[in-house]
């Protein structure tokens, strides 16, 4: 099985539940985004155009600082499940920053994504928006209540447009619509399944160079 797996997807499709079913299927550690430390996540949602630099740039730092550490542990001495993969942070800032903002974050995200580790094997959930906007009103989060329903259009948009030609490691695409993996072991059993065959059908592949 893989050692490095990585979920993605848009807010409130299921990532970190998910990811700590994964985690306890194949005894792995997991690598969970902290969001709740960045200071301008809340301005930002009532804000965007005000605050999204200064909350992208946080996401930056804060995520390669945990990359920073993941890698630096024996990366292959367990499995590991992530929540996120770091071109999440370019993918955000191209969706919320203008054009200078994001020429001066390119420069920075461009040093350090060469040092961050690839996964092995990525899950790309997604779901309708309403379903997402379902999921965000359950959960209550405070700061995510007056997110914009056409910004989290876009950034579903953004995620399929750039899955739809995703080639740097095996992906597994998954519906979440009607599946709840808190609760359906049958869901997360067949995906188990599915991410093996991925990962073993990949290492088949000599046309490919993971």
């Amino acid at each position: 099985m893989p050692r490095y797996i990585v979920v993605e997807g848009p807010i409130g499709v299921g990532k970190t539940t998910l990811v700590r079913r994964l985690s306890e299927r194949f005894a792995a550690r997991t690598v969970l985004e902290i969001f709740e430390e960045n200071p301008f996540l809340a301005s930002f949602y009532e804000d965007p155009s005000r605050y999204a630099f200064q909350t992208e740039m946080f996401f930056l730092l804060s995520r390669y600082r945990q990359q920073e550490d993941f890698t630096q542990t024996d990366l292959f001495s367990s499995a590991h499940v992530s929540d996120y993969l770091f071109v999440k942070c370019r993918l955000f800032a191209g969706l919320t920053l203008n054009d200078h903002e994001l020429a001066l974050y390119d420069r920075m995200y461009n040093i350090l994504t060469t040092q961050v580790a690839s996964p092995d094997v990525v899950v790309h959930l997604r779901a309708p928006v309403e379903t997402l906007l379902g999921r965000i009103e359950k959960r209550g989060r405070d700061y995510e209540q007056n997110m914009d329903p056409a910004y989290l259009e876009r950034l579903s948009g953004l995620y399929h447009n750039y899955f739809a030609h995703y080639e740097d490691a095996p992906l597994v695409d998954v519906d979440t619509s009607e599946t709840n993996y808190a609760v359906d072991d049958d869901a997360l059993d067949e995906l188990v399944d599915l991410i093996g065959e991925t990962w073993r059908d990949s290492l088949t592949e000599p046309s490919r160079d993971w």
